[in-house]
C-alpha cells in the first residue's frame, strides 16, 4: 500500500473491491449449504485463473522484479522482506485452509449463538506477528541521504519517529479493529435464539480458531509468496496453493461420503436451482482469484497489515455511514456509536498511515486522504448532532389515522357499482377489457339481495383464474385427472344444478367437504355441468416455479375478449354443454394417506427450498433460496412493509420473495411439507396460500374450529391481557423450527429472555411527553412491564421417548389446559406450522382484539384493512412490545431503563378497532358473503374450462 506506482494502486482496488463485493454477497447464495464443496470448486476455479493471470505478468505490478543479488528490490520492499519460508510451509498452509473451510460449518450451523465481529480483529493479530521479537527492525519508506536528514524539519522527525514506533504501529491496529467493530456489530438481533442446549462454546473456539487460522494463512502465504523470484512464478505459486487446498477438501468430502455412505434421499425429480449454484460459484470464484492474485501482488510489496488495515478502513467507513443515516430509528437507538467508530477509525489509519509509511492509498495521496477524512468526520459530527431523534406523534397513532382513510377509499373503490350496468363496465375496466362470465346479472342480483358491501372488488379471483386462461382446455382436463388421483385431493361435481363430492363418510375431509357443498347448494342451478379438485390438506399444493406462472399468465391477457360479431348482436352468450365425460371420483381415504407418505410423495428440505426459490421472480432476494445470517435481524428484508417496528403495508408483509430470512423464522418455509407440492400449475382450489404458491383460493371451512365469544361481553370486561396458545407437531421437529419456528421463537422472547436480550420501545420522551423516541430496553423489564400470556399447549404426536420433543417442552413449557383466549382483550393470532390461525374468523367477530401475525392470504383477506380490523404484526415480532404497549399503556406497569414512561393506555382506539372488526365482520364475512365469493368464482371458473371460453361472456341487454 505503501507504493505509489499506478500498477500497485490497481492491484489494491482491486483487493478491497472484490473483498466487499465477496463480504456483502455470500449470505444470499446458497454456497453455505454446501461449504466443504462448495469451497473447493471456488479454490478450483481460483487456483485456474491464478495461473491464467501468470501469463498476464509482464503487465502486473513487479513483473521483472528478481529477488537475487543481480537485481537488488526496492528499498521498501527489501524493508519488509519476511524471512526464507521453511520446507513445511507449504503442506501446512494447504492443511491450515482445509481446517478454516471446516470451521465454518459449526459456526454456520449455530450462527446464532456466535459472537459477532470477531473477524474485525484479524488486523491486530497480524501487526503482533510483524512486531514479534525477533523480527526485522521496522524500516523508514525510504532511506534518506545525509543531505535529506540535514534538511528535514520537525514534521519529518515526528514522521521518523512513528514509523519506528512498535506501540505506535500496535495502536494504530487497535484503533483500527474497534472502530471495525463499533461500526458493524450495532443492529437489532433477530429472534432466532440459541437454546441453552446449543454448542454454544463450540462455535465460540470455533471462532476464535478461525480467527488465528486466518492469521497463520495470511503470514503462511506472505512468506512463501514474497520469495518468489517473479510475479509469474508467484502467481503459479499462488495457484499451486489454491488448486491443493481444493484438492484436499474433495479428499477430505469424498472420504466423509465413503465413511458415512450416502443418505437414503427420496427419488424424484424436481425443477431447481441447481443454475443459481453454478451461476454464484464462478461469480465468486473469479472474485475470490482476483482478491487473491491483487491480494498477493499488494503485499509481497508491503506487508500484510497495510492491506488488512485499508481493508478494515474502507469496510467500517462504509458500516459507520449506514449506521449514522440510521440514527433516531428503532434499529440504532445510541446517537454516538457511529460517531465513535468513525472517530477510532480515522485516528487509527491516520496512525497507521504514519507509521507504517504509507505514502498514498488507491491514487490518493496520503496528505489528500488523511484532509478529506477529516472534512468527512466534520460532516458526521454536525450530522450526529443535528438528526433529530423524535418523533412527534406515536407511530401506531399515524397509522390509524392513515388507514381510516384507506379503508374508505376501499369502500368507494370495492362498491362502485349500483346498477347492473355500471358493475359491467366495472368488470371489463378491472378485468384487461374482458367481459363478465355468462350469469354474471344472477350473480349481481344474488349479491346485493344479500346487500352484499363488495361488488367490484375481487382482485384475488382475477390474479388466482388469469394463468388458467393461458392453458388449453385439454390440459386443465390432463390437470384435474391428475389431482384427482392425489392423496387429500377431493373431486367436487356439479351435474345438472347438484353438486357433490365422493369422500366417504369416515374420512376427516367429509365434514370439510361437506360444508362446501352447502355453500354451493343456494346458487348451484345457475352454474353449468362441472368438476373441480380441492385440496383437503391445510398446506397449499400448488407451488409453480415463477417464469411458469407469469407466462401462463401473460398468454391468459390476450384470451377470452369477445368477438365483434358477438359485441354486435348484444346478447348474452350460454355456456357450453359440457360433452366430456366424468372424472372418476377416487375417495383415496385417510387410512390409506398413511402417516408415512410414499416415496414419491417425500419433500427434501434441500428441494423444498429451491422449489420455493423457484416461485419468485428473477432478480428478488429470495431467489436465492438461502439466507444464512440467522443472527441478525435483516433490516431491508423488514423495510419495505415497515415504518419503523410496525407494520405499515400488511399486504407487501405476505411476499417471501424479498424476506429471503423468513425462510428460517416461519414454521411453513422451515418444515417441508408431507406431500410433495406440484411444480406444474394445476388447477387445484385451497382453502389459503402464500405469495409463493398458484393455487386457486376458495372458502373452505378448516378441520377445526375456532373459539366462540360469550355473548353480551364488552372489551372492557375482559382480562387486560394479550392472549396465545401454540401448537407444536412432533414430526416437524428439527434444529430450525426449535430455534427458529415463529410459534417457538415467540415463547423464547416472551417467557425466556435472558438478561442482555433487549427490545426496542417507542416511548415518551423523558423531558417533553409530547414527542416520543425508541428507546432499547431489558427484556426482563418488558416481560414484567407488558401483560402477556403465550405458552405452548400442544405438543401432537410426542412421545416418551423422544429426544427432541422432551428438549422442546423443557424449552417452552406445557399448558395442557389453556383457558379460552376471547376472554381476554388482546388475542395474538399465529399460523400454524402448515396453514393460517383457524381463530382469526372468531376474533375478528369478536369484541376482542386481534393481533395478527401471518404470511398466508384466504378469501376475505383482502376485505380485513390492518389497523381498521386488526393489529398487523411481523412474523419477526420486532414490533410486538411497542404495539402492545401503545393499547395498554405503561403508566404505573413498573420501570423502564429506569423510569416510569409515563405512557397513558389508548384504550379508547382498542375497543374501536375491536367494534370495526366486529361490525365489518357481520357485514363482509358472513356465510352469504362467502357463498357470494364462491358464486362468482365458480362463474369465472366455468368459463375457463368451457371449450368456446373466448366465444362467451355476459352482455347487457339494451
Amino acid at each position: 500500500m505503501a507504493s505509489s506506482e499506478g500498477p500497485h494502486q490497481v492491484a489494491a482496488f482491486g483487493a478491497i473491491a472484490s473483498f466487499l463485493w465477496l463480504s456483502s454477497s455470500v449470505e444470499s447464495q446458497p454456497l453455505l449449504e454446501r461449504p466443504i464443496l462448495s469451497s473447493a470448486l471456488v479454490l478450483f476455479i481460483a487456483g485456474v485463473l491464478s495461473f491464467g493471470a501468470s501469463y498476464a505478468s509482464l503487465w502486473l505490478p513487479g513483473a521483472n522484479g528478481r529477488f537475487d543479488e543481480e537485481l537488488v528490490p526496492s528499498q521498501q520492499t527489501q524493508a519488509n522482506l519476511p524471512r526464507r519460508p521453511r520446507r513445511y510451509f507449504l503442506p501446512a498452509l494447504v492443511a491450515a485452509i482445509v481446517l478454516r473451510m471446516e470451521l465454518i460449518y459449526p459456526v454456520n450451523q449455530d450462527l446464532q449463538c456466535a459472537v459477532p465481529g470477531v473477524e474485525c480483529f484479524l488486523p491486530v493479530l497480524l501487526l503482533l506477528y510483524e512486531l514479534l521479537p525477533g523480527r526485522k527492525p521496522r524500516a523508514k519508506a525510504g532511506e534518506k541521504t545525509d543531505t535529506d536528514t540535514f534538511a528535514q524539519n520537525a514534521f519529518e522527525d515526528l514522521d521518523d519517529w512513528m514509523q519506528l514506533s512498535k506501540p505506535m504501529a500496535l495502536l494504530s491496529g487497535l484503533l483500527l479493529s474497534c472502530g471495525l467493530y463499533l461500526a458493524t456489530v450495532w443492529g437489532p438481533k433477530s429472534t432466532y435464539f440459541c437454546a441453552a442446549s446449543d454448542r454454544r462454546l463450540l462455535v465460540l473456539w470455533s471462532q476464535a480458531a478461525g480467527l488465528v487460522l486466518d492469521a497463520v494463512i495470511v503470514v503462511l502465504a506472505w512468506r512463501v509468496l514474497s520469495w518468489a523470484k517473479t510475479t509469474k512464478s508467484r502467481l503459479r505459486t499462488l495457484s499451486g496453493i489454491l488448486l491443493g487446498s481444493s484438492a484436499a477438501l474433495g479428499v477430505l468430502l469424498t472420504s466423509w461420503r465413503m465413511s458415512v455412505g450416502h443418505p437414503q434421499t427420496p427419488r424424484y425429480n424436481y425443477r431447481g436451482v441447481g443454475s443459481l449454484f453454478v451461476f454464484d460459484i464462478l461469480a465468486d470464484g473469479f472474485a475470490f482469484s482476483v482478491f487473491c492474485v491483487s491480494a498477493v501482488l499488494v503485499v509481497c510489496e508491503s506487508t500484510p497489515s497495510a492491506l488488512a488495515n485499508t481493508i478494515a478502513l474502507f469496510s467500517g467507513l462504509i458500516s459507520a455511514t449506514t449506521q449514522t443515516r440510521s440514527i433516531g430509528t428503532w434499529e440504532n437507538v445510541r446517537r454516538f456509536r457511529g460517531f465513535g467508530a468513525f472517530s477510532l477509525l480515522i485516528s487509527g489509519f491516520v496512525s497507521f498511515a504514519y507509521s507504517n509509511g504509507v505514502r498514498s492509498v488507491l491514487f490518493v495521496r496520503r496528505v489528500f486522504l488523511i484532509a478529506l477524512l477529516a472534512i468527512f468526520f466534520i460532516v458526521i459530527t454536525v450530522y450526529t448532532l443535528g438528526k433529530g431523534a423524535t418523533l412527534g406523534q406515536h407511530s401506531v397513532g399515524s397509522l390509524l389515522q392513515g388507514y381510516r382513510i384507506e379503508a374508505d377509499r376501499f369502500m368507494i373503490h370495492a362498491s362502485v357499482s349500483k346498477t347492473l350496468k355500471v358493475a359491467v363496465q366495472e368488470y371489463k375496466e378491472r378485468n384487461h377489457g374482458r367481459e363478465p362470465p355468462p350469469n354474471f346479472d344472477i350473480w349481481y342480483e344474488y349479491a346485493t339481495t344479500r346487500n352484499s358491501p363488495i361488488i367490484d372488488h375481487f382482485d384475488q379471483i382475477g390474479r388466482d383464474i388469469l394463468p388458467f386462461w393461458g392453458l388449453p382446455r385439454d390440459k386443465l382436463r390432463q390437470g384435474l385427472e391428475f389431482a384427482a388421483k392425489q392423496p387429500d385431493i377431493a373431486v367436487v361435481k356439479i351435474q345438472d344444478g347438484t353438486p357433490s363430492h365422493g369422500v366417504w363418510i369416515d374420512n376427516p375431509c367429509r365434514e370439510v367437504m361437506d360444508d362446501l357443498i352447502s355453500l354451493i347448494k343456494p346458487f348451484s342451478q345457475h352454474l353449468p355441468n362441472m368438476e373441480f379438485a380441492v385440496n383437503c390438506n391445510d398446506r397449499p399444493r400448488v407451488l409453480a416455479p415463477w417464469d411458469d406462472v407469469q407466462r401462463l399468465a401473460q398468454a391468459g391477457l390476450g384470451q377470452g375478449l369477445r368477438k365483434r360479431k358477438l359485441l354486435s348482436t348484444k346478447q348474452p352468450s350460454e355456456f357450453t354443454p359440457s360433452d366430456y365425460p366424468s372424472v372418476q371420483i377416487i375417495d383415496k381415504g385417510y387410512a390409506a394417506r398413511a402417516d408415512t407418505p410414499k416415496e414419491e410423495d417425500v419433500t427434501s428440505p434441500h428441494a423444498y427450498s429451491q422449489m420455493t426459490a423457484l416461485s419468485c421472480s428473477p432478480g428478488t432476494k429470495g431467489r436465492s433460496g438461502v439466507y444464512w445470517n440467522t443472527r441478525d435481524f435483516c433490516s431491508t428484508c423488514a423495510a419495505p412493509q415497515s415504518l419503523g417496528p410496525f407494520v405499515r403495508r400488511w399486504d407487501i408483509a405476505l411476499d417471501i420473495c424479498h424476506q429471503p430470512d423468513l425462510a428460517r423464522l416461519h414454521g411453513f418455509h422451515i418444515t417441508p411439507p408431507k406431500l410433495r407440492p406440484f411444480q406444474n400449475v394445476l388447477p387445484i382450489f385451497s382453502r389459503s396460500k402464500t405469495g409463493s404458491y398458484a393455487d386457486i383460493i376458495l372458502p373452505l371451512r378448516p378441520r377445526l374450529d375456532g373459539p366462540e365469544d360469550e355473548p353480551d361481553t364488552t372489551f372492557e370486561m375482559k382480562n387486560d391481557a394479550l392472549f396465545w396458545r401454540g401448537h407444536i407437531i412432533a414430526p416437524n421437529l428439527n434444529h430450525d423450527l426449535l430455534h427458529g419456528g415463529h410459534q417457538t421463537r415467540l415463547v423464547h422472547m416472551i417467557n425466556s429472555a435472558s438478561s442482555t436480550d433487549k427490545g426496542t420501545m417507542l416511548l415518551p420522551h423523558p423531558y417533553d411527553k409530547s414527542k416520543y423516541r425508541y428507546e432499547s430496553v431489558p427484556a426482563t423489564e418488558l416481560k414484567h412491564a407488558l401483560p402477556i400470556d403465550a405458552r405452548i399447549s400442544k405438543y401432537e404426536g410426542c412421545t416418551s421417548h423422544s429426544s427432541i420433543c422432551e428438549a422442546a417442552i423443557a424449552e417452552f413449557g406445557h399448558d395442557a389446559d389453556p383457558p379460552p383466549a376471547l376472554k381476554n382483550r388482546y388475542v395474538l393470532l399465529t399460523d400454524s406450522d402448515d396453514g393460517p390461525p383457524i381463530s382469526l374468523l372468531p376474533a375478528v367477530r369478536s369484541t376482542s382484539l386481534p393481533f395478527l401475525s401471518s404470511i398466508f392470504r384466504e378469501w376475505y383477506t383482502e376485505r380485513l384493512h390492518p389497523w381498521i380490523h386488526f393489529v398487523p404484526i411481523d412474523v419477526r415480532y420486532q414490533g410486538l412490545w411497542s404495539t402492545l404497549s401503545y393499547f395498554t399503556g405503561l403508566t404505573g406497569r413498573g420501570d423502564l431503563n429506569g423510569r416510569d414512561p409515563g405512557m397513558e393506555a389508548k384504550l379508547d382506539d382498542a375497543t374501536w378497532i375491536a367494534e370495526e372488526g366486529r361490525k365489518w365482520a357481520a357485514k363482509a364475512l358472513r356465510r352469504e358473503d362467502q357463498e357470494i365469493y364462491l358464486f362468482r368464482l365458480l362463474l369465472e371458473w366455468a368459463r375457463v374450462i368451457d371449450e368456446k371460453r373466448e366465444d362467451i361472456g355476459f352482455v347487457l341487454k339494451e
